[in-house]
């Protein structure tokens, strides 16, 4: 079962990000979140609300309990990325028209 730590760094592995370029993009304080994923120790709650805030996709929920399967979490991602490529490619239709 993966705990809050597990699922951090799978955020950071999915996104394809080495933990310092996470820390920069989420901004947050160098060695902030990879001291405490090395150490397993508390996270803060301003660095989880940055995680959500900068990638919304996972869930809340997801990051502190996970409470959704990472799945879901990918089918989801995926499924706004294609409702917002037809919002897209249908407002560049109507430009064409």
């Amino acid at each position: 079962m993966m705990n809050i730590h597990n699922r951090i760094e799978y955020i950071i592995a999915k996104e394809r990000l080495s933990i310092a370029a996470f820390e920069r993009h989420i901004g947050v304080g160098r060695n902030s979140l990879s001291t405490s994923l090395r150490k397993k120790s508390s996270i803060s709650h301003e660095v989880i609300t940055k995680i959500f805030d900068h990638f919304p996709d996972y869930s809340l929920e997801w990051i502190l309990f996970g409470n959704e399967k990472p799945e879901d979490i990918e089918i989801e991602k995926l499924s706004t990325e294609i409702i917002n490529l037809i919002k897209r490619w249908r407002q560049q239709s109507d430009k064409n028209f």
